[in-house]
């Protein structure tokens, strides 16, 4: 938070530590010795402070290097993961750019064998997930894009040199490729659909400029010169909300007039668990402008019209319609006619293959279980997979058109089995047995 300079030292002394590690440069060191020094207090206020600043995401220990100042992620947009979430979610190891894990990725990408592909989407902060492919792992650190390694092959010392160059993250990651994307995919899928009901918390301002209770009118316009904005909460020293002065207010007032006999007393405050859409009635149709956001009454944040504003955008972008991995892969395969049972054909695109060009196994199960699903729901059976047999006979190379034939062969009052095979030019490429569960809804 940021209030008038003139006015920093009314602030506890673990506060003011606070705002000296906020202003840091990210990968800046973090001292106890330093801190100490620079703020004048013992080693131990300083310490505290710390650990107090690595709770709120401000640091990061990392190991060999010592306590350095990372990206904060509570400043990304509540649709996106952090590599730090998406390395817990992959139970990946990081490898390098510890300092950089609350960097949220600009964009996802596959890894391809083709570097004229990969040159048109790789960018600044990218995230590329590929597999033993020495070159493009290059490749994308040269685009200054971050890597996880899928597979848990060796990260090799040439890489790791050419990451900590330029701070970027290497993720190593157990699962395969496909494997990788359909985790995240779910994880998206599953935060959008949590954020349906977003919270003030979501969106709110939490670097504030502020003033306090015994400042002046001139601290005001100081303040609005150096900010550009014209709304302030005022607080007391132990940061109480207790008003908010605005261009109206001081319109006319003595520069040297108290804050206090122009500031407007009627302030709605809200918790962070508010939620937004009984928040907007206030800020749009009552007229309240900025709404200030306590916890325990202490000022942590603000929320603004246009704050709302950019949330209901943002919230018509959330998929209550998100997209599973499931209905990405079937996307672009048609229902045919087949007698016996279901046919369904489409071709093997590049966001279904695996680190070797192939399409991935995974890619190739989710095919022949969601038109083993399509044969069943024909015969008006509501179904759960209950087990599976897969045969892969050969590889199919992307860019390939593959026929699916799905049938049920066994039914029974509870369960059924239905048989799937794959086809690509004639040539049988994978079989499968499928069980399912019978289920009534």
């Amino acid at each position: 938070m940021k209030g008038p300079e003139v006015l920093g030292n009314s602030l506890s002394k673990h506060e003011q530590i606070i705002r000296y590690i906020k202003a840091l440069n990210v990968e800046s060191r973090v001292s106890v010795r330093q801190i100490a020094k620079d703020m004048r207090v013992s080693e131990g206020t300083a310490y505290r402070a710390i650990k107090e600043a690595e709770a709120q995401g401000l640091v990061s220990s990392i190991p060999k290097v010592g306590t350095v100042r990372i990206q904060t992620e509570k400043e990304r947009g509540i649709e996106e993961l952090s590599l730090k979430e998406i390395s817990l979610i992959l139970e990946g190891e990081v490898i390098t750019g510890q300092q950089n894990l609350g960097t949220a990725p600009s964009r996802f990408v596959i890894g391809s064998n083709s570097l004229e592909i990969l040159n048109k989407y790789l960018e600044k902060d990218a995230l590329l997930i590929v597999g033993d492919i020495a070159q493009i792992q290059l490749f994308a650190l040269q685009k200054s894009a971050h890597l996880i390694i899928a597979g848990a092959f060796r990260v090799t010392e040439e890489l790791i040199h050419a990451a900590e160059e330029k701070g970027l993250v290497i993720i190593s990651c157990p699962y395969d490729t496909f494997e990788a994307v359909s985790i995240l995919n779910r994880a998206l899928h599953d935060r959008l659909t949590e954020k349906e009901l977003v919270r003030v918390e979501d969106i709110m301002v939490t670097d504030v400029h502020y003033l306090l209770a015994d400042g002046s009118v001139a601290d005001w316009h100081r303040l609005a010169q150096k900010t550009g904005h014209s709304r302030f909460p005022i607080v007391d020293q132990n940061m109480i909300v207790i008003g908010i002065v605005t261009a109206v207010d001081v319109a006319g007032a003595d520069q040297k007039a108290s804050i206090l006999s122009v500031m407007t007393k009627d302030v709605l405050k809200v918790g962070k668990d508010s939620l937004v859409s009984h928040l907007s009635r206030a800020l749009l149709w009552e007229g309240f402008e900025l709404i200030p956001i306590v916890d325990g009454g202490r000022l942590i944040g603000v929320v603004s019209r246009q704050d709302i504003l950019q949330a209901f955008q943002q919230k018509q972008k959330q998929p209550h319609v998100g997209e599973t991995v499931d209905n990405l892969v079937m996307s672009g395969f048609s229902l045919d006619k087949w007698e016996q049972g279901t046919k369904v054909s489409g071709e093997i695109t590049q966001f279904m293959i695996n680190e070797y060009g192939a399409a991935s196994p995974g890619i190739l199960v989710t095919i022949a279980s969601t038109a083993a699903y399509i044969a069943a729901r024909r015969q008006r059976l509501n179904t759960v997979l209950s087990n599976l047999t897969i045969h892969h006979l050969e590889t199919v190379e992307v860019g390939s058109r593959v026929e699916v034939y799905a049938q049920v062969i066994h039914l029974e009052k509870k369960a059924c089995v239905i048989d799937v095979n794959i086809y690509s030019n004639g040539k049988l490429m994978l079989k499968g047995l499928i069980n399912s569960r019978i289920i009534k809804k």
